[in-house]
């Protein structure tokens, strides 16, 4: 018998307040589950997937569902929007699932939501869904649960706001921080961060597939990364020359916070360019390749790098023929790590430079000689004023500015054979 519209209506209205219920009661699941930084996360989306795929772009594969981000290792794709209905009393906003590598200081994966309202109400109500809501600790700010892996377990331990747990460490860490300056929103993160394995990834991220685990990079020699011959070939600037054998300088960075920062530069002339050596104090140093300290070929961080060699594949230089006011100088380069990690992507970088007056080059350091040029260089956020001692052939750093530094640099030792 078919049944008039008006009791069919009234059947689905009395159905619609327990699918409402089931499907609140499956967000509330999946986020409890969120909390325990593991896989049941990604278990969890995929029993419930049915409830959560009207509110966020979702992928499975086998027994594990995810909200699926286009790029976790790039800044401007690894959020989606996430449209859920309060859950919890928790009104989330968008996904987040990001990679870092910070070489020495360990790889970072984050994985988490946006919420909207202020860091005390999300916390206090995060906290009702953990098993242990007591673990989640009030900090300067933030709230953290913090978890060492030791064995096969994971140990509670308190946490330690900026403190990288470097490469032999593992950390789980639970937090909530705030996000933005406005103090509506705020960021909830699981991450597992430090000496991070492939095997680990397995056991807490199923959403990561196996090409993207992290591979041990053996350590590069400097020496036993040539540049390549496309990009010697630009390099024929008389401007640029060294015009001596060995340089060192000492200076000091001093910062409107009173820092003062020694740092000693080594330069050694071999066939018109200048293998460059950085020491930042005890902490670490950095050797460069370059070509008037203007243009780099070739980098390494030594003591706190990953072992790999930055390699300029591609350059294009626009030098002047002569320091005449206003001309401008510009180095245009293309970079790549090498070896390569999966999570490295080529980097591009512009310097611009403009040409400004002569003055005497005693006034960068009494025992030198001759002119010395004002440059005023920008790359990217980087502004820098330097001076091109004509004498030498090289350019030294003066001053550097970015939207969160500055710094004056007072030479203090310089010793020069030509």
């Amino acid at each position: 018998m078919k049944l008039p519209a008006s009791a069919l209506a009234l059947a689905s209205a009395l159905w619609l307040p327990s699918i409402a219920h089931a499907d609140e009661a499956a967000l509330t699941d999946t986020l409890k589950a969120f909390t325990r930084c593991d896989a049941s996360f990604f278990s969890s989306l995929n029993t419930h997937r049915d409830a959560w795929q009207a509110y966020a772009p979702l992928k499975q594969d086998k027994d594990f569902t995810w909200i699926a981000v286009r790029d976790r290792t790039d800044r401007k794709a690894d959020a989606v929007p996430v449209s859920a209905p309060v859950i919890a009393g928790l009104k989330l906003l968008s996904y987040n699932d990001e990679v870092s590598d910070l070489g020495q200081l360990g790889l970072y994966y984050y994985w988490g939501f946006i919420v909207d309202g202020g860091v005390d109400e999300v916390a206090q109500r995060l906290a009702a869904l953990l098993d242990q809501p007591g673990a989640l600790q009030k900090g300067s700010g933030e709230y953290t649960r913090s978890e060492l892996k030791v064995g096969n377990g994971w140990q509670a331990i308190k946490p330690m706001p900026g403190k990288a747990p470097g490469m032999r460490n593992v950390e789980r860490v639970l937090i909530v921080e705030p996000e933005g300056k406005q103090g509506t929103q705020t960021r909830v993160s699981c991450s597992v961060q430090g000496g991070v394995n492939a095997g680990l990834l397995a056991q807490l991220r199923p959403d990561i597939a196996p090409v993207d685990y992290p591979r041990t990079v053996a350590e590069t020699n400097f020496g036993d990364v040539a540049v390549p011959a496309n990009v010697l070939q630009h390099l024929d600037a008389p401007l640029l020359q060294p015009k001596f054998k060995t340089l060192s300088y000492t200076y000091l960075s001093k910062s409107a916070d009173g820092k003062n920062l020694p740092t000693t530069v080594t330069f050694k002339a071999e066939d018109g360019l200048l293998v460059k050596n950085e020491a930042y104090g005890k902490v670490f140093t950095v050797d460069r390749l370059v070509l008037a300290d203007l243009v780099q070929l070739k980098s390494k961080m030594n003591g706190v790098g990953d072992g790999q060699v930055l390699q300029t594949r591609e350059a294009e230089l626009k030098i002047p023929t002569s320091w005449a006011p206003d001309q401008t100088l510009s180095v245009r380069l293309h970079m790549a790590n090498v070896p390569a990690k999966p999570s490295d992507k080529p980097t591009d970088t512009t310097l611009t430079c403009t040409v400004g007056e002569r003055f005497p080059a005693r006034e960068v350091f009494a025992s030198l000689t001759g002119d010395a040029i004002k440059l005023a260089c920008e790359q990217g956020d980087y502004k820098t004023s330097r001076a091109f001692i004509e004498d030498l052939g090289v350019a030294l750093t003066l001053e550097s500015t970015s939207s969160q530094t500055h710094f004056v640099n007072e030479m203090t030792a310089l010793d020069v054979v030509r």
